[in-house]
């Protein structure tokens, strides 16, 4: 392949994913001031917290298959019966998964008081896990043909947002947003399994047991360490959910979900830089090396003059965003947040590089290490140091993951 084609290929599928990324994380900024405005501050951090649960909910089904899966489609993607297999297994995978999920989480909400204060909303958001699961992104990023995706997401998350401007209206539609959220996530999965047959000729084969375990054996290290980042990202949500009031939950959630908007503009270039450097590796472990190095470069010469911005202009940002309910506590939240965004991007790299070199156990220790941090200390810290304490402990814990991750990857690719 030249390296023309292999430019134009690049290109290609980085517009289409940083256009699927301008929908999935950008237009969710201009939906927060209307969110706030219908729900109140309050609403707004019951409504995070139930969206925290969902998302957990997704990682759990998901089962790393965007990184595994990925890996597996792109190797084969010239081999239309090992295609099939491996589609086939991912989503019988994902499906039981899903259905393990809701058992557990129905179980929680009628054993936790807090789980059960918003059973009826934690239900309604269950279709954006099964939406989710019927979502084959890994199949299309795998055979390098984002713009498919691309297309579906669009339309359906703006009319979502058309759909949440028209109908909610007040505190009590929350119920509403949530069923909304599942609908629109349930139609971009049947829309995207429909493309998946009739477009590139998908179809389910009969499994055999042996088949699914191999998966299932393939990904387990790439979804504990999932869960494990889980365990300190969006379940840091869910766990100052449960030490304080959802006007306090709100502002952390709003502080972190404009930083995820920021920080995952980049995410892109990570995603379809991988299915590449994969091939890349396969050939020269130096240029892999080296391209990474770039990318490393790129991503510093980005993140740190928008870090900077962001923590220049906290207070303007939330004017902009959220209208009003402006305190110094959500200026100082976001400010912290804005650390965050250096490091942000080198999440994703580092993370696909041990998947590259076959490192998911290293990875696993760590992101582990890194949840058990998390969950022993958040308690303590909300406890003693409040909403402000747990920032500066979601900052400690992403600069812990990037060192530990660069070192690791230092350490394997010199031997």
């Amino acid at each position: 392949m030249s390296a023309d084609s292999t430019f134009k290929r690049l290109t290609d599928n980085f517009i289409a994913l940083s256009s699927l990324q301008l929908i999935n994380y950008v237009l969710p900024l201009f939906l927060i001031p209307i969110l706030i405005q219908t729900l109140g501050m309050e609403g707004f951090g019951i409504y995070a917290f139930v969206f925290a649960i969902a998302t957990y909910g997704m990682t759990f089904a998901d089962y790393g298959f965007d990184l595994s899966a990925t890996y597996h489609i792109s190797l084969h993607k010239d081999n239309p019966q090992k295609i099939n297999e491996i589609f086939s297994s991912v989503l019988f995978i994902k499906l039981s998964l899903a259905l393990l999920f809701l058992m557990l989480i129905t179980l929680t909400t009628y054993s936790v008081e807090k789980l059960h204060l918003y059973q009826e909303l934690i239900f309604y958001s269950y279709g954006m896990i099964l939406g989710n699961v019927l979502l084959p992104l890994w199949f299309f990023q795998g055979i390098e043909k984002m713009r498919f995706i691309m297309y579906l997401n669009g339309f359906l998350k703006l009319s979502f947002f058309i759909l949440v401007i028209l109908f909610i209206r007040k505190p009590e539609d929350i119920a509403l947003l949530m069923l909304l959220h599942s609908i629109t996530a349930l139609l971009v999965g049947f829309l995207a399994l429909y493309l998946s047959h009739k477009k590139f000729h998908i179809k389910f084969v009969s499994l055999q047991k042996a088949q699914v375990l191999f998966y299932l054996k393939d990904g387990w290290y790439i979804f504990t360490s999932k869960i494990a980042v889980e365990f300190y990202s969006t379940a840091s949500t869910i766990i100052v959910g449960f030490f304080v009031s959802p006007l306090i939950l709100g502002y952390y959630a709003l502080a972190l979900k404009i930083m995820f908007a920021i920080g995952n503009l980049l995410d892109p270039i990570t995603r379809v830089m991988y299915p590449y450097l994969l091939g890349v590796y396969q050939n020269s472990n130096q240029s892999f090396i080296k391209r990474n190095k770039q990318l490393s470069l790129l991503i510093l010469l980005i993140m740190v003059p928008l870090s900077a911005l962001v923590y220049l202009f906290a207070r303007e940002i939330l004017e902009i965003i959220s209208k009003e309910n402006i305190t110094e506590l959500n200026v100082q939240l976001l400010q912290l947040s804005a650390l965050l965004l250096i490091v942000f991007p080198y999440a994703s790299q580092f993370t696909n590089m041990l998947v590259t070199i076959k490192e998911t156990k290293a990875l696993n220790k760590i992101l582990i290490s890194a949840a058990i941090i998390n969950v022993f200390f958040a308690p303590i810290i909300l406890e003693f140091y409040g909403i402000i304490g747990m920032m500066w402990l979601h900052v400690f814990i992403a600069y812990y993951l990037i060192f530990t991750k660069f070192y690791t990857v230092y350490t394997k690719l010199k031997k």
